[in-house]
């Protein structure tokens, strides 16, 4: 039934309607709709609560190292916990998984929002942050699923980029709003409005009338802890540099332990029957190459958001407002570098084209955003910033598109779960060497008020420039110089 059909049969009147239940056909728009939430929600986290990381370390006495803990346990999260969502889908269904993720990130929220102070204030909402993780793990790679399966595919592209752009949309508004929220209802509003946000979520999925169609995969908690046990103890050695210095005995035995506990989880994954993650895809070279690339322009994106966010709020000392306004420039470049890059994989028909610009843009703009930081002057920093949001953007697109592409196609959805899982991971593991990097510069009397100092910022971005300067060659060197061929089927 297409779209025009379901509108019709949505107007009939409620006399001559067919009762909903399990064989009503479902309402399409309704799932966009709910989808384009949680999606908003997901997309509005990392702006948002970057705004609001400086007024929470003050509000609750955090520590610089809390106060990127509060950002990294959520990435952490949600890179453990997406192959366990589709897992989950896989067991459960996609409209079962999907309202259990909301839930749980709905339920987290609000503890977050209701974090207490005193000493018991670092481990609770690390814990609420962390559990939010996984409700957006859960949630959102389920989310195209759903509306692919509602849409017949000459109307599916249109759903889709609706979907898309409703989350850019608001990636894009998450400066000012999470800046006018705090201003006007405090630092816990930014996650308590994701309560009401949620509910909504929920009612207008039940009102789409998806069926829920669980399968008969099997549930296996053993990778998962290992997965976070194993990531937990690496992050924890990299902070270690910056607080004791990489020579420190206590380091080095935190990293080795954590380098020799993820060699020994992904030789788990690799010899299970049933793996959490199919790591033999990273075998397929062009796949590789993609993953790598949207891992490292990962993890310079989330160093550059949650850093230059604080450098406005800690070092230039703007207000609120000012702060949300002053990142416009990088999340709407970041946005307008996102729809470019279909548009010029299209036209040149070759993934070279949108990722070596984006990627060449995306490194002179962090070096140049570097350079300026010193300055201590905003109207400096704003050519670099605008030009690392486009180019950042401008590859994970293209991309996705491609690696796809480059696999069989009875093997994409795990490669989309693989790619997912390193993408997020990317995002942690740059957040946390930039953050060892920021420690080891910061002055202690700097680290104990939750203050990331002028003189230390420019060691995070220059993390965030190496990471892209790392992926330009990888990918100068590594990319395919035409479009590849689709994979053929296994067999």
């Amino acid at each position: 039934m297409s779209y025009r059909t379901l509108a019709r049969w949505e107007r009939v009147s409620p006399a001559r309607r067919p009762s909903a239940g399990p064989s009503a056909p479902p309402r399409p728009h309704l799932v966009v709709a709910a989808m384009g939430c949680a999606g908003g929600m997901v997309m509005l986290d990392q702006p948002v609560v970057a705004v609001a990381l400086d007024p929470v370390a003050r509000s609750l006495g955090f520590t610089t190292f809390v106060m990127h803990a509060v950002v990294l346990v959520y990435s952490l999260a949600m890179a453990a916990f997406t192959p366990v969502g589709a897992m989950a889908s896989r067991h459960f269904g996609l409209l079962r998984t999907f309202r259990c993720g909301t839930a749980v990130f709905v339920v987290a929220s609000g503890l977050c929002g209701l974090a207490p102070g005193g000493d018991a204030a670092e481990a609770y909402l690390l814990t609420a942050r962390a559990v939010q993780g996984m409700g957006a793990a859960l949630m959102l790679p389920v989310a195209t699923t759903l509306i692919a399966d509602v849409y017949e595919e000459r109307e599916r592209g249109r759903a889709l980029a609706a979907y898309a752009g409703l989350a850019q949309i608001l990636f894009v508004m998450g400066p000012v709003v999470g800046a006018v929220l705090i201003v006007f209802f405090g630092w816990r509003s930014v996650f308590l409005v994701n309560v009401p946000v949620g509910a909504l979520t929920l009612w207008v999925i039940g009102r789409a009338r998806v069926r829920n169609e669980a399968g008969s995969g099997t549930l296996a908690a053993g990778q998962p802890l290992a997965v976070i046990l194993s990531l937990g103890l690496l992050v924890w050695g990299l902070y270690q540099c910056g607080i004791r210095g990489v020579t420190d005995p206590r380091t080095l035995t935190a990293l080795v332990t954590g380098a020799s506990a993820l060699a020994l989880t992904v030789r788990l994954v690799l010899r299970s029957p049933e793996p959490l993650v199919d790591l033999r895809l990273l075998l397929i070279r062009p796949y590789a190459v993609e993953v790598a690339l949207t891992f490292l322009v990962q993890a310079a994106q989330l160093i550059v958001v949650v850093h230059g966010t604080l450098f406005l709020r800690q070092a230039l000392h703007l207000s609120l407002p000012a702060t949300g306004t002053a990142l416009i420039p990088l999340v709407a470049s970041l946005t307008t570098g996102t729809f470019l890059s279909g548009y010029l994989l299209d036209r040149s028909r070759s993934i070279r084209v949108p990722v070596l610009l984006g990627l060449t843009a995306a490194t002179s703009g962090a070096v140049a955003w570097t350079a300026a930081l010193p300055t201590g002057e905003y109207r400096w920093l704003v050519p670099g910033m605008i030009l690392a949001g486009l180019g950042m953007g401008l590859p994970v697109p293209a991309l996705s598109a491609e690696m796809m592409r480059a696999v069989p196609a009875d093997r994409r959805p795990d490669a989309s779960v693989v790619r997912q899982t390193l993408r997020q991971l990317g995002g942690a593991l740059g957040l946390a060497g930039a953050g060892a990097v920021v420690l080891g510069i910061n002055s202690d009397a700097a680290d104990e008020a939750g203050i990331v100092s002028a003189e230390a910022t420019p060691g995070a971005f220059v993390v965030a420039s190496c990471a892209l300067g790392i992926a330009l060659l990888l990918a100068a060197t590594a990319l395919p110089k035409g479009r590849p061929a689709a994979a053929p089927p296994r067999g």
